[in-house]
Parts: C-alpha cells; structure tokens; sequence
C-alpha cells in the first residue's frame, strides 16, 4: 500500500513506499525523458516488451499526450510513462504545461526512475537541451534518479558499451554520465525474444542498483504530492482544481528553470540575451556603435595621457 507521500525537504524530496516484508513489491514507476526522435515510445514497448506505445521512425514526434501502460517484470508491476516533446527548446506554452501536469498525475506519487532516452553516437545540442529541461520540468534533484539509455545498440557492432563510453571525446555526454552516478544500458528496440528478455534484464539490474543507492525512495517533490492528493480527490480533472493545480505546475516549473539560473541571474540573463539577439539582427547599427565607442575610449585615453604631461 502507497500512502500520501511528502517531505519537509520540498522540491528535493523523496518519498517511499510503505515498509511491509509480506506485502507485494510497490509499482516500478518509470518516466521515458528525452528529445524528440530519440526513442522514448519504442523503449516503452520494449521494457513492456508489448507494442502499447505508438511508435514509428521520424524526427516529427509522434507521442501528442502522456500516456501510461502497465506490465511487469519478475512479478513485480511496472508502470511506463511516455512522454509528448516536453524537453525541446520551445518556449512554455499553456499546453505544455497542461502536459506536464497530466505526466505528474500518470507517476505520482513520484518515479522510481527516470529514463533519459538518448540515441547512441548522436549526443548533441538537441540532447543537451533536453537534459537541462529534465531538470526545469522535474527539478535539479531528479538527476539521483535518472539512468541512461542508448537506443541503437546494435551500432555498438560487438563493441562494450563501457569501453564505448570510456572512450568518447563528447563532453557533454561524458558530464551527463557522471552526473547519473554511470547509470546506463543499451537497447536495440527491434530485438525480440531471448536478445529483448537479456536487454530489459541488464535494465533491471541498473534500477535495481539505484534503487539500493537511494534505500527503495522514489523522486517526489510538491507538485507529486499536489497531484497525489488531486488523485485521491476522486481525479480532479474539471473545475477550480484543476485549474489551481495547472497553475501551481507554472509556477513550479518557472521556480525551477529560475534556480538552475542560479542567485542574481533572474534579470541579467534575460536583459543580456537580448541585447546579443538586438545587436546581431542590427549588425550595422551594432558595427557603427563598437566603433564610435572605440573613438571615444582612444579620445579618453589620450587626454587622459595629454593631462598627465
């Protein structure tokens, strides 16, 4: 049994599941995270080793709301949440937001494990980006539960994937891995049979270790609880709670984005943004600008040696 699930540490709580030696092992509740086109429906199938999602190749995306599917593995139910773009550089719309809380609403209490889907040998910006909206749409502190996962693996041609990752001069996803604690497993999501069963096994054995890691806590912070209590509310999907809850997720998300900024970058990253995007779209105005400022420093400077003499 879950019971209601909070913390007095806030965003950067966990929360766990009731203690009980005889009971059932609680739900594995997993969130597919990533950019568009890395994967994240064809993964959900393959841990549900099921077609649930729907799933084709193509960088348009094809997931248009959250959804969540149910199977499981050595007796132990698993929850899988698949996600629309949610991690993309667009700017928030009301639609996103309203996806966000229905992601929120299909995991709560709270995710036992995020699984940042990325596919392997094409780690880039877009990838980035994601992962820095996995912590603006979830909180900094959901990076202790995230594990990475490379579709494509056989790309790896009989290659390890650990001398793979030793190996590589990408930075960023050198960062990413040691941010996860080397969290991480291939899948080759056309595989079927005894290669599927093998692949979703070496999973298993990475949340297994991260679940040791964190003594069995799922990722909780205030909007899982808001939406726990929404949920014991009798679903909360019309009238004025639902929409005080898709507020509170704007207002949680942009409290996130603001403190991954960090302290004094609230006006000075926007304002200096900005002026970099006013002065390249007006490159001559900016050119005469740099250089009547130049003329005014080397008259400052000269005076300045003139009033020494």
């Amino acid at each position: 049994m879950e019971g209601l699930q909070r913390s007095r540490y806030g965003t950067m709580a966990e929360g766990r599941d009731e203690d009980n030696w005889f009971a059932t092992p609680p739900t594995l509740r997993i969130i597919l995270v990533g950019k568009t086109g890395s994967g994240r429906s064809a993964t959900g199938n393959s841990i549900l080793c099921q077609p649930v999602f729907e799933s084709r190749l193509g960088n348009q995306p094809v997931t248009k709301t959250c959804q969540g599917e149910t199977g499981t593995w050595n007796a132990r139910s698993i929850l899988v949440v698949d996600t629309p773009p949610l991690f993309e550089a667009e700017a928030q719309t009301q639609e996103l937001y309203k996806a966000i809380g229905d992601c929120y609403l299909l995991s709560a209490p709270g995710p036992h494990v995020l699984l940042l889907v990325t596919p392997l040998g094409r780690f880039t910006a877009q990838d980035a980006v994601a992962v820095r909206k996995v912590k603006e749409v979830f909180g900094a502190g959901a990076m202790r539960h995230v594990v990475v996962l490379f579709t494509h693996k056989e790309d790896l041609a009989g290659e390890s994937l650990d001398d793979y990752l030793a190996d590589t001069d990408n930075h960023s996803l050198r960062s990413l891995v040691q941010e996860c604690g080397r969290r991480y497993c291939a899948f080759n999501n056309r595989a079927t049979g005894e290669e599927q069963r093998e692949q979703l096994a070496r999973l298993m054995a990475v949340v297994e270790r991260l679940e040791r890691e964190t003594g069995g806590a799922f990722y909780s912070n205030d909007l899982f609880f808001q939406a726990q209590l929404l949920q014991r509310g009798g679903g909360g999907t019309r009238g004025a709670e639902l929409g005080g809850y898709l507020a509170s997720v704007r207002v949680q998300v942009e409290k996130q984005k603001r403190d991954l900024r960090g302290p004094g970058s609230t006006w000075a990253c926007p304002a200096l943004l900005k002026i970099t995007k006013w002065m390249l779209s007006h490159i001559g105005i900016s050119a005469v600008l740099i250089i009547c400022l130049l003329i005014f420093l080397a008259t400052l400077i000269n005076l300045c040696i003139t009033h020494g003499h």
